[in-house]
């Protein structure tokens, strides 16, 4: 039987997921990002690392049969899955001063501060959150290689990404709070995570 770990809109959860271990993410009811980080469990100074998993598969976003490799070009985790097939790995976490500096908006929700807080039982810190994986989120780019405007996910109720761990990991997974722009849909909703 699987763990279930709910995942609250605009908060962020953490968790181990063991070698061999199956990792389906679903987005509970469309159109919402999740952040997405994995970090060793036995070597907490390696990450998964969107800039060496770009350069390791030679394309700028992942799909169904990637692997996602550390900031070692270790392969973490294998992609099985994938009902979407839109994620971006160029965005870093949203953070306070993206707020203040955007919106002029202070104290908002933001996914870097999410897993600081989620992953303090492993003695992770602020300074340390690697560049997530960012599950669902629509980001084109221009022809001239600039980013485009936010599209609204393309991901429906109930959509979702299966991983397989390839070693001992702690994952953490935050469900965007990101309600300013077409991100998620302007309406933040919940992420669900299964260890099968």
């Amino acid at each position: 039987m699987p763990n279930i770990i709910h995942i609250p809109g605009g908060e962020a959860r953490s968790f181990l997921l063991k070698s061999g271990e199956l990792l389906k993410v679903t987005d509970v009811e469309g159109k919402q990002v999740a952040d997405f980080i994995a970090i060793s469990f036995h070597k907490k100074d390696e990450y998964l690392s969107t800039a060496h998993t770009r350069t390791m598969n030679s394309r700028l976003t992942v799909m169904k049969g990637d692997q996602l490799y550390s900031n070692y070009r270790h392969p973490l985790l294998e992609i099985l899955e994938d009902t979407v097939g839109v994620h971006d790995t160029l965005y870093p976490c949203c953070d306070p001063m993206r707020y203040k500096l955007d919106f002029g908006v202070e104290n908002h929700r933001n996914c870097r501060d999410n897993f600081a807080q989620a992953l303090e039982e492993y003695n992770l810190d602020y300074g340390f959150i690697p560049d997530p994986l960012n599950l669902f989120q629509n980001s084109p780019l221009n022809a001239d290689g600039t980013f485009a405007n936010f599209t609204e996910p393309e991901s429906k109720a109930g959509d979702y990404v299966v991983f397989k761990s390839l070693t001992d990991l702690i994952i953490g997974i935050s469900a965007c709070p990101q309600d300013m722009t077409p991100l998620c849909g302007y309406q933040i909703t919940d992420i669900k995570a299964e260890i099968m």
